[in-house]
Parts: C-alpha cells; sequence; structure tokens
C-alpha cells in the first residue's frame, strides 16, 4: 500500500514469503501534514516505542517549525475553580454548583504501570460541576484579536454541552452568546465483539476508563474581546439525552469545570520580525 500520506510499501507477510533478507523488514511512512502541533516556549514530542521507550523498531522523523521569535498566543488569566480565593478573585457564581470535588485521576496518555512499575502517574486537582449556569471573569490582553478558553475537566460526565455568552464587566453589561460549547463522549465506552463473528449478533460490552483528566478549547470571537482587559463568562449547560446504546439506562449529566485558562492572539510586532 502506497498512497501520498501513509503506506507500507515492503516487507513480506511473513518470514516463508520473503524473497530476500530485505524482505523481512517491514517498513511503513506516514505524514502528519495535518497535525499541527502549537507550542508556546517548548514542545515535546513523542513517538509511542514501547510502555518503557524499549521497542526494537527503528523511527525517523523530520519536523518542520513555521514560526515567529515572539509568542502570537499569550495566556493572560487562570482562574482554578474550586479554590474559594480564586472563585472570590474571579467573582465565580453557579448556584448549583457541587461542593468541591477532589479528582486523582489520568489524561489519555501511555501505559499506567508495566512490568510492576508505574509510568504515568495519577495527578490530582479541585474543581466542582454544575447543572444550572456558571459566571465568573477573566483578564485579557487589550490589544488580543480573539480569546481562546481552555477548560480542565471530568471526562466521566457524558456529552457535555454548555451554551456560552460573554459581556463586559460593567454593572449591568449585556450577555453575547457566542456559541455551543460541546464534547461528545466521556471515558465510558461501548464495544461489540461478537464470539460468532462479525455477523453473529451484537453483544454490547461497556467499558470505563481510568483516564478522566480532559482539555478542551473554545474560541470567543473577537468583537467581544478586542479592546478590553477583562470579560466576564457565562457557562449555561445544556442537557445531552443521549444513551450510550439504545436502551442503555442515561448516565449523570453534568459541565465539569476545574481550572479555565485565557489565551489571548495578539499581533506581533512588525520590528521585531
Amino acid at each position: 500500500m502506497t498512497i501520498p500520506f501513509a503506506g507500507h510499501p515492503t516487507g513480506a507477510p511473513s518470514d516463508k514469503e520473503a524473497q530476500c533478507e530485505e524482505d523481512k523488514i517491514q517498513s511503513a511512512y506516514r505524514f502528519l501534514l495535518a497535525d499541527l502541533m502549537p507550542f508556546g516556549k517548548n514542545a515535546r514530542i513523542q513517538l509511542e516505542h514501547g510502555g518503557e521507550n524499549d521497542s526494537e523498531e527503528h523511527y525517523r522523523t523530520v519536523t518542520f517549525w513555521y514560526g515567529l521569535h515572539q509568542p502570537c498566543l499569550v495566556q493572560t488569566d487562570e482562574f482554578h475553580v474550586g479554590d474559594l480565593e480564586d472563585e472570590e478573585a474571579h467573582e465565580y457564581f453557579s448556584p448549583t454548583a457541587s461542593e468541591v470535588q477532589t479528582l486523582s485521576s489520568r489524561y489519555e496518555w501511555g501505559v499506567d504501570h508495566l512490568h510492576g512499575k508505574e509510568i504515568f502517574p495519577e495527578t490530582t486537582d479541585t474543581g466542582r460541576y454544575m447543572k444550572g449556569i456558571s459566571t465568573f471573569v477573566m483578564k485579557l490582553n487589550p490589544n488580543n484579536l480573539g480569546v481562546l478558553l481552555r477548560r480542565k475537566f471530568d471526562y466521566s460526565f457524558p456529552n457535555q454541552c454548555a451554551r456560552v455568552s460573554v459581556a463586559d464587566v460593567t454593572p449591568g453589561a449585556l450577555w453575547h452568546e457566542v456559541g455551543i460549547w460541546y464534547t461528545a463522549g466521556s471515558n465510558t465506552v461501548v464495544q461489540s465483539i461478537p464470539p460468532e463473528g462479525e455477523l453473529g449478533p451484537t453483544r454490547h460490552e461497556v467499558i470505563t476508563s481510568n483516564r478522566r483528566w480532559r482539555d478542551e478549547e473554545f474560541m470567543l470571537p473577537r468583537q467581544f474581546t478586542e479592546g478590553r482587559s477583562a470579560i466576564r463568562l457565562r457557562i449555561q449547560f445544556m442537557a445531552r439525552n443521549i444513551p450510550l446504546f439504545p436502551g442503555h439506562p442515561l448516565a449523570e449529566q453534568a459541565w465539569s469545570e476545574y481550572r479555565y485558562k485565557a489565551y489571548c492572539f495578539i499581533m506581533p510586532k512588525i520590528n521585531d520580525l
């Protein structure tokens, strides 16, 4: 198989079918042209090479960097939900919010344990979940050309969905709806591997992962952020009554929020290019 972005051009199906020693070497390629990896001061990019970097396959990579010698996406604020002082500082208001939750879990990285050794340890954080609205204030750079809002949350709540609105921080300012923030799925999935084969009757198997941490971003339009040193955000929970599969009971739904970060898009200074 040889196609423009991926292929497996050499390598016999088995040693018996090899016509020479080179046929025993499996070779494949993949060009990740669409996999943009934005980063700030530095980036760490790894290939899956065995749980403890012990795989014997040979890999070669070429990385192309397209950028400027100055950041164009700058973090201007971070809000830790569940930290009472930080909630007060960011004017957090959420009448239906839960008590502060403490969660120890992992992101969707490599293996947890291998050969009795912990590879990726759990991390612990505090936050809340809610089923109504939450509002809070985030600081911005007034020279921004739009804002990226990042949320850290508990992915065990399925199909988290919310209507996002923005307002000035002045009293009585009008709210402007800017979109729907939707995260499909959860850390619980369903698979079907019928013992009779692919054409056998469906047999649902529900699997719940221990990877509950997740980060996702939402873009705030420039027209509601430019020229402002701070904005007020309103997150309004929207239930999505979608069962894991037909007939399966609905799981508890809520909007989870542990941390929010605001990143401002900034034009580079021409004299520094």
